[in-house]
């Protein structure tokens, strides 16, 4: 029973989408994507990165179906095929935000009585 079943499928694609968010530099062009098209050079510039880099990890994101390519001259331009994957990376970042306070009030407060 080697034959994966749709619901396996779609989990396997789930995760490889969930990895794709799973890299910081990703992230960052994925975030300079959500106000619209930009070039690669626009990314660049804007993150303070080298092209190929930029270049690779856009590929990377085109692979996966969350960006599409066009090109316009001699200029590449990128955009989200689906805006809506930065709501997904905002409930991340809020959970995160969540969690470091709440280790802050954890550390505030010293500990329970075994540690303090």
């Amino acid at each position: 029973m080697d034959e994966k079943t749709s619901s396996d499928r779609i989990y396997d694609m789930h995760a490889e989408i969930c990895k794709m968010l799973s890299h910081p530099t990703r992230l960052k062009i994925l975030g300079q994507l959500k106000d619209g098209k930009k070039t690669v050079g626009d990314i660049v510039n804007h993150l303070g990165m080298n092209q190929p880099t930029v270049s690779q990890h856009l590929g990377e994101l085109k692979k996966t179906g969350l960006v599409r390519a066009e090109r316009d001259g001699s200029n590449m331009s990128y955009e989200l095929i689906y805006p809506e994957i930065m709501d997904a990376c905002d409930i991340v970042k809020d959970i995160l935000f969540k969690e470091l306070s709440r280790n802050q009030d954890l550390l505030d407060q010293g500990g329970d009585d075994e540690y303090g």
